[in-house]
């Protein structure tokens, strides 16, 4: 039972430490509603909106249609944003680790230049939905296309993330 207990704390202990932490917002009221930049460490999510008192994630539109590119896949990190939203930002007392990465799938696309769009976790807390772009530049190369919402503070973070989903990209593709 001791073992057991133990077990569950540390996972618990685990989950809790994966989890992602809002590091800076910048927050301003937009008519009558309040939207804000958020940083998570090494990702900023821009034009995050709170209105009728709900937490709404940007989204972008092509050619009439609208997308949510940025979803929340957890009500602990909408608690948070909605928290900075009501009670104000305060920063952690440390800084968190990088979030990790996973690419939770593919969705193969009839376009030459976006060939799929690939779902991306951030810690399991958020999903980010990016774009594997053919490019014109070297032939047989990728790059990846991610959301005019989604920022990253770090160059290297990335590079390892877009090497991530090429990586897998390029695993799917040959099987």
């Amino acid at each position: 039972m001791r073992k057991l207990i133990s077990v569950l704390a540390l996972c618990l202990a685990a989950q809790s430490a994966d989890a992602l932490e809002i590091t800076a917002a910048s927050t301003s009221a937009v008519k009558g509603g309040a939207k804000g930049d958020f940083t998570f460490g090494a990702i900023t999510i821009k034009s995050i909106a709170y209105e009728k008192g709900g937490v709404i994630m940007p989204s972008t539109e092509n050619k009439g249609k609208t997308y949510t590119d940025i979803k929340l896949l957890s009500k602990a990190l909408y608690g948070k944003l909605e928290g900075c939203f009501k009670n104000g930002f305060t920063k952690p007392a440390r800084a968190p680790a990088a979030p990790v990465v996973k690419v939770a799938s593919f969705k193969p696309l009839k376009s030459r230049t976006r060939v799929a769009n690939a779902e991306i976790t951030f810690d399991g807390e958020l999903l980010v939905m990016g774009g594997v772009m053919v490019s014109k530049k070297e032939e047989g190369t990728f790059w990846i296309a991610f959301p005019p919402d989604l920022v990253f503070p770090d160059g290297a973070f990335k590079s390892a993330v877009e090497s991530a989903v090429i990586a897998a990209w390029t695993r799917k593709d040959r099987k």
